[in-house]
Protein backbone atom coordinates (compact mmCIF):
# COMPACT_ATOMS: atom_id res chain seq x y z
CA UNK A 1 0.00 0.00 0.00
CA UNK A 2 1.14 3.51 -0.49
CA UNK A 3 0.22 7.03 -0.12
CA UNK A 4 1.60 10.30 -1.60
CA UNK A 5 3.86 11.79 0.40
CA UNK A 6 5.25 14.47 -1.58
CA UNK A 7 4.77 17.10 -4.68
CA UNK A 8 7.92 18.57 -5.76
CA UNK A 9 7.19 21.88 -7.42
CA UNK A 10 9.96 23.16 -10.28
CA UNK A 11 10.08 26.73 -9.33
CA UNK A 12 12.08 30.45 -10.74
CA UNK A 13 11.24 32.70 -7.95
CA UNK A 14 11.96 30.72 -5.11
CA UNK A 15 11.60 33.62 -2.38
CA UNK A 16 8.00 34.65 -3.22
CA UNK A 17 7.08 30.78 -4.29
CA UNK A 18 8.12 30.25 -0.70
CA UNK A 19 6.25 32.44 0.97
CA UNK A 20 3.34 31.57 -1.19
CA UNK A 21 3.27 28.59 0.62
CA UNK A 22 4.41 29.93 4.28
CA UNK A 23 2.52 32.62 4.40
CA UNK A 24 -0.84 32.12 2.88
CA UNK A 25 -1.04 28.21 3.11
CA UNK A 26 0.66 28.27 6.49
CA UNK A 27 3.15 25.56 5.79
CA UNK A 28 6.96 25.54 7.46
CA UNK A 29 9.87 24.97 5.93
CA UNK A 30 11.78 22.00 7.35
CA UNK A 31 15.37 22.89 7.55
CA UNK A 32 17.15 19.58 8.03
CA UNK A 33 15.98 18.73 4.65
CA UNK A 34 16.61 21.45 2.70
CA UNK A 35 19.90 22.62 0.68
CA UNK A 36 22.29 24.88 2.29
CA UNK A 37 22.28 26.91 -0.97
CA UNK A 38 18.62 27.25 -0.79
CA UNK A 39 18.11 25.28 -4.43
CA UNK A 40 15.92 22.67 -2.61
CA UNK A 41 13.11 23.54 0.08
CA UNK A 42 11.16 21.33 1.76
CA UNK A 43 7.92 22.48 3.57
CA UNK A 44 5.34 20.50 5.56
CA UNK A 45 2.15 20.93 7.07
CA UNK A 46 1.64 20.63 10.70
CA UNK A 47 -1.90 20.02 10.27
CA UNK A 48 -1.87 17.19 7.51
CA UNK A 49 1.48 16.01 7.71
CA UNK A 50 2.11 16.32 3.98
CA UNK A 51 4.96 17.89 1.99
CA UNK A 52 5.63 19.55 -0.41
CA UNK A 53 9.53 20.56 -1.85
CA UNK A 54 10.06 23.69 -4.06
CA UNK A 55 13.14 22.62 -6.83
CA UNK A 56 14.88 25.61 -8.81
CA UNK A 57 14.52 24.64 -12.12
CA UNK A 58 17.79 26.65 -12.81
CA UNK A 59 19.57 24.50 -10.61
CA UNK A 60 17.97 20.81 -10.95
CA UNK A 61 19.80 20.15 -14.46
CA UNK A 62 23.14 19.78 -11.97
CA UNK A 63 21.18 17.10 -10.73
CA UNK A 64 20.95 13.74 -12.98
CA UNK A 65 17.94 12.45 -11.07
CA UNK A 66 16.11 15.08 -12.02
CA UNK A 67 17.04 16.03 -14.84
CA UNK A 68 14.08 14.82 -16.57
CA UNK A 69 11.58 16.51 -15.47
CA UNK A 70 9.50 18.65 -17.99
CA UNK A 71 9.38 22.30 -16.89
CA UNK A 72 5.81 22.78 -18.64
CA UNK A 73 3.07 22.09 -16.42
CA UNK A 74 0.47 19.79 -17.06
CA UNK A 75 -3.19 18.97 -16.11
CA UNK A 76 -2.49 19.44 -12.13
CA UNK A 77 -4.29 21.40 -9.64
CA UNK A 78 -3.01 20.95 -5.92
CA UNK A 79 -6.13 21.54 -3.43
CA UNK A 80 -5.55 22.59 0.25
CA UNK A 81 -8.01 22.93 2.73
CA UNK A 82 -7.92 25.92 5.36
CA UNK A 83 -10.16 26.92 8.52
CA UNK A 84 -11.39 29.87 6.95
CA UNK A 85 -11.93 30.28 2.66
CA UNK A 86 -12.58 33.59 2.73
CA UNK A 87 -9.67 34.66 4.94
CA UNK A 88 -7.67 32.96 3.09
CA UNK A 89 -9.29 34.37 -0.25
CA UNK A 90 -8.63 37.68 1.17
CA UNK A 91 -5.27 36.89 2.51
CA UNK A 92 -4.61 36.05 -1.60
CA UNK A 93 -6.08 39.49 -2.47
CA UNK A 94 -3.88 41.46 0.20
CA UNK A 95 -0.66 39.72 -0.90
CA UNK A 96 -1.45 40.26 -4.73
CA UNK A 97 -1.75 36.88 -5.52
CA UNK A 98 -3.32 35.60 -9.18
CA UNK A 99 -6.55 34.82 -7.57
CA UNK A 100 -8.54 33.01 -10.46
CA UNK A 101 -12.13 32.72 -8.73
CA UNK A 102 -13.92 34.56 -6.14
CA UNK A 103 -15.14 32.19 -3.06
CA UNK A 104 -17.98 29.99 -4.33
CA UNK A 105 -20.08 27.91 -2.02
CA UNK A 106 -19.93 24.11 -3.00
CA UNK A 107 -22.52 23.04 -0.86
CA UNK A 108 -20.07 21.42 1.75
CA UNK A 109 -17.92 24.21 1.78
CA UNK A 110 -16.26 27.28 0.02
CA UNK A 111 -13.82 27.06 -2.22
CA UNK A 112 -11.66 29.80 -4.61
CA UNK A 113 -8.98 29.01 -7.43
CA UNK A 114 -5.90 31.04 -7.33
CA UNK A 115 -2.10 29.96 -8.63
CA UNK A 116 0.90 30.23 -7.43
CA UNK A 117 3.91 32.20 -8.08
CA UNK A 118 4.65 29.45 -10.75
CA UNK A 119 1.46 29.56 -12.52
CA UNK A 120 0.14 26.49 -11.13
CA UNK A 121 -3.41 25.61 -10.52
CA UNK A 122 -4.36 26.06 -6.61
CA UNK A 123 -7.50 24.85 -5.08
CA UNK A 124 -8.29 26.43 -1.59
CA UNK A 125 -10.87 24.75 0.26
CA UNK A 126 -12.73 24.66 3.12
CA UNK A 127 -15.73 22.27 5.07
CA UNK A 128 -18.41 23.10 6.72
CA UNK A 129 -18.12 22.04 10.21
CA UNK A 130 -21.28 19.28 10.08
CA UNK A 131 -19.20 17.45 6.86
CA UNK A 132 -16.17 18.04 9.10
CA UNK A 133 -17.85 15.10 11.42
CA UNK A 134 -18.58 13.13 8.36
CA UNK A 135 -15.11 13.08 7.12
CA UNK A 136 -13.47 12.47 10.41
CA UNK A 137 -15.81 9.12 10.32
CA UNK A 138 -14.27 8.11 6.95
CA UNK A 139 -11.03 8.83 7.84
CA UNK A 140 -10.60 11.52 5.51
CA UNK A 141 -9.22 14.44 7.91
Amino acid sequence: MSRLDLVTILVRDMERTKAFYTGLLGFSVVERFTSPDGTFVWLRSARSGSSIALQDAAARSEKPTQADIPEAGGGLMLGFAVEDAELAHKAAVDSGFDTRTGVVDMGKGRTFGLRDPEGNYIQVFDVYPEFQEVQRKLGLD
